[in-house]
């Protein structure tokens, strides 16, 4: 029978199949993660020392992030641009080959279902590199609606991000020179010693940063080697996201910045939203019409006075153990 206790037991996250682990989960017990999370139905590495010492490796020198979590949505065929334009108010009609977007899904009430990074890798072929979100999910029912000539799928792509003030020494020791020529917001399709990978210069740091999107799972562990191997000459450290370093930056994280109860206008995001475009998109007529009335929230920054707030970090974990 279970009892109240005034000294609970610490609670830890059990590793099973039902939830998938991304290529580069044995990489990252193996290189010390104390505390995953779960994410697009997925676990997630977030803390590999404090959170303090994970943001200093960030700004100061590199780090290595497994974000296999951002899971792709991938749009190819004839209709792929038509229909990636209704998934999304920002006009999609300026972006290039090669080029990233950073964009909003709304639904058709105007809510926000994710924020996710869009990449065209060709005339009729793109990814939303989603946040926490079932977008393929909507996608898919959208895709249903309508007549639309695609192929809609999550691909075998799983991303890393190497971010901090020495990233770029590291990707033009790994790729080459021409790492210097990617331009903010801009990707190439390109390999690794034989690993098939995309290079973007993007990020959730506010630092320079590049993303590596794996597309081939079975070579998770020799990516991930390979550039820690590369940055060891920078002081690379596998970290997870800063939490602080995303607030000091003023980037979105879904869930906790936004939701699909919230529209762009709230969030005050309304240059993402292009209701004068003549193509269509869910939610243009809803997001008219709150435009027309106006919002009654919107979200604000607050500054919190007194001690800092800390958390508290796990123990330590072995594979299959807790030790406490």
């Amino acid at each position: 029978m279970a009892t109240r206790t005034n000294n609970p037991p610490k609670p830890y996250l059990g590793f099973g199949t039902r939830v998938r682990k991304s290529p580069y989960f044995e990489s990252t017990l193996k290189w010390g993660c104390k505390e995953y999370t779960t994410y697009n139905h997925m676990y997630f590495p977030v803390y590999y020392n404090t959170p303090e010492d994970d943001y200093w490796s960030l700004v100061n020198d590199v780090t290595l992030w497994d974000v296999a979590v951002e899971r792709q949505v991938e749009i190819t065929g004839p209709d792929a641009t038509k229909f990636t334009q209704m998934l999304t108010p920002r006009n999609l009609s300026d972006c290039e080959v090669t080029q990233c977007k950073y964009v909003l899904n709304t639904n058709y009430e105007g809510g926000i279902l994710s924020d996710p990074i869009l990449l065209r890798l060709a005339e009729n072929h793109w990814w939303y590199s989603i946040s926490d979100s079932d977008l393929l999910l909507w996608a898919m029912g959208v895709a249903g609606k309508g007549k639309y000539d695609i192929k809609l799928v999550e691909p075998d792509v799983s991303p890393l991000q190497v971010q901090g003030p020495k990233s770029k020494n590291v990707m033009v020791d790994l790729f080459g020179s021409w790492i210097n020529d990617i331009r903010y917001y801009w990707c190439k399709e390109t390999e690794l010693d034989g690993i098939p990978v995309v290079v973007s210069r993007t990020g959730w740091s506010g630092e320079v940063g590049y993303e590596i999107y794996l597309r081939d799972g079975s070579r998770g562990a020799d990516l991930y080697e390979k550039i820690m191997a590369a940055g060891e000459p920078y002081k690379i450290a596998p970290t997870g996201p800063s939490q602080i370093r995303r607030v000091e930056a003023g980037i979105f994280s879904y869930f906790q910045d936004m939701r699909v109860t919230d529209n762009p206008y709230e969030i005050g995001m309304e240059r993402l939203v292009d209701l004068d475009m003549e193509a269509d998109f869910c939610g243009k007529e809803a997001l008219k019409k709150i435009k027309a009335e106006g919002i009654k929230r919107k979200l604000v920054g607050i500054e919190i006075l007194g001690d800092p707030i800390t958390m508290i970090v796990p123990p330590e974990y072995t594979p299959g153990y807790f030790v406490p």
